[in-house]
Order: structure tokens, then C-alpha cells, then sequence
């Protein structure tokens, strides 16, 4: 992975931990990465990276939710998670 690809994804990871959501299209899955199919070893990437992170704001790991969409995948994250319905009633 080139130096300014690592510094997108960890762009993607901090803006997830800001703003409790991020996007990365599959197209730049397959760029950053290099890789003709998108197998385990990005996301496992990603998924260490994330971990890193957490560690270093001195949080415990927690997995973010994730959706996958036609052209790649939105992230979610939060340190209080609650449901339409819990805000409705």
C-alpha cells in the first residue's frame, strides 16, 4: 500500500471516529489496496487499524456497524447506541 493510500484509510478511520460514520467505495478498496478482488485482507486491515485507533483514545475495541451499499460500504459507529424507535416513544 502507497503512503498516501494508508493516510486516506486512516482519514476514513478518523472521520468514523468523529463523526460516527464513513463511506469507502469499492473502487478505492481495490486502488489503495491493489488487489483484483476484494478477499479478507483489506478489511482485516482496516479492522486493525481501527483497533489502533480505539487504543489510542484509551477506548475498548467495539466493532462498527456496517451496510453495504452497490458501490461500497458506509460505516457506523457510536460510543451510545440507541434505535429510531427508542428516540420515538
Amino acid at each position: 500500500m502507497l503512503k498516501r493510500h494508508a493516510e486516506q484509510v486512516w482519514n476514513r478511520l478518523d472521520q468514523l471516529y468523529a463523526d460516527g460514520t464513513t463511506y469507502i467505495s469499492y473502487g478505492e478498496l481495490y486502488h489503495w489496496y491493489d488487489v483484483k478482488k476484494i478477499k479478507k485482507t483489506p478489511w482485516r486491515d482496516i479492522r486493525n487499524r481501527w483497533e489502533e485507533l480505539l487504543d489510542e483514545k484509551n477506548e475498548e475495541y467495539s466493532d462498527p456497524q456496517i451496510a453495504e451499499t452497490h458501490g461500497g460500504v458506509s460505516f457506523f459507529f457510536s460510543t451510545n447506541p440507541g434505535t429510531l424507535s427508542d428516540k420515538a416513544s
